[in-house]
């Protein structure tokens, strides 16, 4: 029981990591809260659902946009260094917007612009963070378990930092939850500001242009036997599978349970408990054997669920099957993170990390946007079926194209 216990959390042996691992999970709660606060903001001012579309979406398709820069960026240069300096520009946004909102001074295309503005930090935010675990935990058996435990930490944050936001809403406003997510950057800009790394991430003094960076990085991805694969799964699964929970799972509360804003509560929270459990389960691997089966097997799993819960009129079902999806989400998310941070060369890592999250945060908004559509003019259960066999078929496709490969290298050098 011990030695299981000290395998799940085997990455913060490492005193780098572990500082790394409270600041991100600091920073991480404060990222949920202001997310909350915005939605509401937003909703107060406008009254309109089409503006929290309209802001939601910009701000995901500016970090879409900036992603292949940010990536050749990250690997130009020390990514600690550039790192710190997104946390005091996500500081200052933050800050800025928590400011407004107090004075009064805030609206809609103030709104609008510090969201694209976040979306431009997170462009660098995101595949640095994730790139940046490779520079403290260079060991491949803790690799894993410190990708799972950023998984829990963030799901953990999913789950405590909404409820906490809307109690802090409730009474006090929207204005410090924005001041909070604007100090939960400090101690990460302090935690990477002090860090000593053995080496840098970043190669220092190329003469290589951007442009010629960031066509490296796609055509190292594009013909790497297994990068490329694994960008297809991701896609269709961040296009057709993300968009239930992130734009069905309130139709479902009130159409299928006919519940009200507590069933999506619920259904929310279930899904949550389900993605912890999934990161614990993989926290708990000893080493990464088998680690590439992971994504195609959870991602399919979650596809038939989605089926199952399209015909689901049960609310014990429904949260059952909520919890399930949750864990194979994290699961196929998380062992997908370890498999290119794994495969990828060190020189290419950032870039590679890059495409990946261009691959999440640019095929989500899509296809919100399409599930959306497709729903309104037929049903939610055909829209759901849908999404949940194209998961599971494109999780077939990808063992039928590294399938060979698989028997013959599990080593995942092939």
């Amino acid at each position: 029981m011990l030695g299981s216990l000290k395998n799940t959390f085997i990455a913060l042996q490492s005193s780098n990591y572990r500082r790394y691992f409270v600041a991100n999970s600091i920073s991480s709660l404060g990222t949920w809260m202001q997310r909350l606060g915005m939605s509401w903001l937003v909703y107060r001012i406008t009254d309109s659902a089409g503006w929290l579309g309209v802001i939601t979406f910009f701000s995901w398709f500016s970090s879409f946009l900036l992603m292949p820069w940010a990536g050749a960026i990250l690997d130009s240069g020390p990514r600690r260094k550039i790192l710190s300096a997104s946390q005091l520009l996500g500081f200052s946004q933050a800050m800025f917007l928590a400011i407004m909102t107090q004075t009064g001074y805030i609206n809609v295309y103030w709104l609008l612009f510090l969201s694209v503005l976040l979306g431009f930090v997170n462009a660098f935010d995101m595949p640095g963070r994730h790139s940046f675990i490779s520079d403290m935990v260079e060991d491949k058996k803790m690799l894993a378990n410190a990708i799972a435990l950023n998984s829990i930490s963030f799901n953990l944050a999913r789950l405590v930092g909404p409820a906490l936001a809307g109690i802090v809403v409730a009474a006090l406003g929207e204005a410090p939850c924005f001041l909070m997510n604007s100090l939960s950057f400090l101690p990460m800009a302090w935690v990477l500001f002090r860090m000593k790394l053995v080496s840098e991430g970043g190669e220092k003094g190329a003469e290589e242009s951007f442009s010629k960076r960031i066509i490296e990085g796609f055509r190292y991805s594009a013909t790497h036997p297994v990068i490329l694969p694994a960008f297809f799964l991701i896609s269709v699964m961040s296009l057709m599978g993300m968009s239930v929970q992130m734009v069905l799972l309130p139709v479902i509360a009130d159409r299928h349970l006919g519940g009200e804003a507590g069933t999506l509560g619920y259904l929310t929270s279930a899904m949550g408990l389900g993605a912890v459990i999934g990161a614990l389960s993989l926290a708990l691997r000893k080493n990464i054997e088998g680690i590439e089966l992971l994504p195609p097997a959870a991602f399919g799993f979650y596809g038939l669920i989605t089926v199952f819960l399209a015909f689901s009129r049960s609310m014990s079902v429904s949260l059952l099957l909520c919890a399930i999806m949750g864990g194979c989400i994290v699961s196929g998310w998380a062992a997908s993170n370890t498999l290119l941070q794994t495969v990828s060369e060190k020189r290419m890592m950032s870039r590679v990390m890059s495409i990946y999250m261009m691959c999440f945060s640019g095929m989500s908004p899509v296809g919100s946007l399409f599930m959306g559509w497709f729903s309104t003019y037929t049903t939610t259960s055909d829209a759901m079926v849908l999404g949940g066999l194209s998961c599971s078929a494109a999780s077939v496709l990808y063992l039928l194209l590294r399938g060979r490969a698989l028997l013959a290298s599990p080593d995942l050098q092939n």
